[in-house]
This record gives C-alpha cells, sequence and structure tokens, in this order.
C-alpha cells in the first residue's frame, strides 16, 4: 500500500488502475464533494466498495454534501447498499 497526499484533481487525471476500496472523508462543500464524486467513483472496480463519511440525511445533524454524493451514486443503480456505521455509509459497485 502506498500513501499519497494531494488534490483530487491532482491525482485522479493519472490514476488508471480500479480501486477495490474508496472512501470519500473530503472537505463538505457541495463543490468538493462533486469534485471527488467525479474524479474517483468510476475509477472503482465492480465489486469494489464505496465508503462516505460524514452521511446525515438529516442538516440539523451535519453537513449535506456527502449525503447528496451518497444519493447520487446510490439512485445511478450502480450500486448496492451495504450495511453502515453511525454516519458511514457503504456502497457496493455492481456494474
Amino acid at each position: 500500500m502506498v500513501a499519497i497526499v494531494t488534490r483530487s484533481e491532482v491525482l485522479a487525471p493519472l490514476w488508471s488502475t480500479p480501486l477495490a476500496l474508496l472512501f470519500l472523508d473530503g472537505s463538505h462543500t457541495e463543490e468538493s464533494a462533486r469534485r471527488d464524486q467525479d474524479a474517483w467513483v468510476a475509477k472503482l472496480a465492480v465489486g469494489g466498495t464505496l465508503a462516505i463519511h460524514d452521511v446525515f440525511p438529516d442538516p440539523a445533524d451535519g453537513g449535506q454534501a456527502p449525503y447528496g454524493v451518497y444519493t447520487r451514486v446510490l439512485e445511478s443503480g450502480e450500486f448496492t447498499e451495504l450495511p453502515g456505521v453511525g454516519s458511514m455509509r457503504l456502497l457496493r459497485r455492481d456494474r
């Protein structure tokens, strides 16, 4: 395993290996969350797991940007929801 610390828009265009696990835990602005979604979700392999941190359906509980990513990805029809823990949501890529 190799840790790489950089901005999504820098690394994503260079990344070609399908991901088995994608953990999204970035800024909670809508712009940043969409940028991470657009940059990385398509790189997740079929059968891979998408983990999204700080998913709060109720705006009173937390920011809505991670929840927006979660709902958009789930509504794509390409993912199945797995059991999550607390504010962590897990989705498996089916196609």
